[in-house]
C-alpha cells in the first residue's frame, strides 16, 4: 500500500522529468559522434563558467532540483548568445542532484542519468539542447557534449567526460596533429579511439560539420 501510494505521488514528477523537463536527446547515453551531437544542439560555444547556482522549479505538481550555470562565451559556433554589460553570456539551466526521498521504510533514489557538472573558473566547449517547456536545457549526450579545455605546454587540448571515445566514429579522422594526452606523450591513435584532441582541430571540425548540415 505504502509503495503504491508513493508510486502515485511520484508519477507526475517522473513524467515531467522524462518528457518536459529535459529534451529526450539529453537523457540518452548512446555514443554520439561529432555530427550527431551537432545535429542535436541548439547552441555550441566555448565559455568560462562564472557562476553555478542551485535551486528548484515547480513542474508536474512537484519541485525539481536545478542548477543554473552562467558562462562568459569566448567563441560561438551555433546559436545566438545575448550580450550582457559588454560580455556574451550563456546560461544553462539543467536538472540538479536529486536527494533520496524517504517514505516510511522506503527510500527512493533517482534513477535518472547524472548530469555533467561544470566547475566555476574552468573553460569548456559545450553542446546544449534547446530549452524545454519548463525552461530547462541540457548538455547533449550527457558528458559527451562537455569538453574541458586544458593548457598542455603551448597547446590547448579538449576532452569530454568519455575521453572523446567515438567522437569521430564513421567520420574521416582529423588531419591536423592532435590527441595529446593530458598526462602522457602524444599518441597518434588517441583521436580515432579516444583521448584529448587539440582545441584548434576540434573547432575546425565543428565548423566543417556545421557547414555541411
Amino acid at each position: 500500500m505504502m509503495r503504491n501510494l508513493f508510486g502515485r505521488r511520484l508519477a507526475p514528477v517522473v513524467a515531467v522529468l522524462l518528457v518536459a523537463a529535459v529534451p529526450a536527446v539529453a537523457t540518452t547515453v548512446m555514443q554520439m559522434n561529432l555530427v550527431e551531437m551537432s545535429q542535436r544542439s541548439a547552441q555550441i560555444y566555448r565559455g568560462t563558467v562564472l557562476t553555478a547556482a542551485e535551486g528548484t522549479i515547480n513542474a508536474g505538481g512537484g519541485q525539481l532540483p536545478v542548477v543554473t550555470y552562467r558562462l562568459e562565451v569566448e567563441e560561438a559556433f551555433r546559436g545566438d548568445i545575448p550580450v550582457v554589460k559588454g560580455m556574451r553570456i550563456a546560461e544553462i539551466r539543467m536538472l540538479g542532484k536529486s536527494k533520496p526521498v524517504r517514505r516510511g521504510n522506503l527510500i527512493h533514489v533517482s534513477s535518472l542519468p547524472r548530469m555533467p557538472e561544470l566547475a566555476i573558473g574552468r573553460t569548456y566547449l559545450v553542446f546544449t539542447t534547446a530549452r524545454s517547456a519548463v525552461g530547462l536545457s541540457a548538455i547533449v549526450g550527457l558528458g559527451q557534449g562537455a569538453f574541458r579545455i586544458e593548457q598542455v605546454g603551448k597547446d590547448e587540448v579538449a576532452v569530454n567526460e568519455v575521453n572523446n571515445s567515438g567522437l569521430f566514429r564513421d567520420m574521416a579522422a582529423p588531419t591536423a596533429p592532435a590527441a595529446r594526452s593530458l598526462a602522457a606523450p602524444p599518441a597518434s591513435s588517441a583521436v580515432p579511439g579516444g583521448g584529448p584532441i587539440s582545441y584548434d582541430e576540434l573547432a575546425r571540425q565543428i565548423r566543417t560539420v556545421l557547414g555541411q548540415l
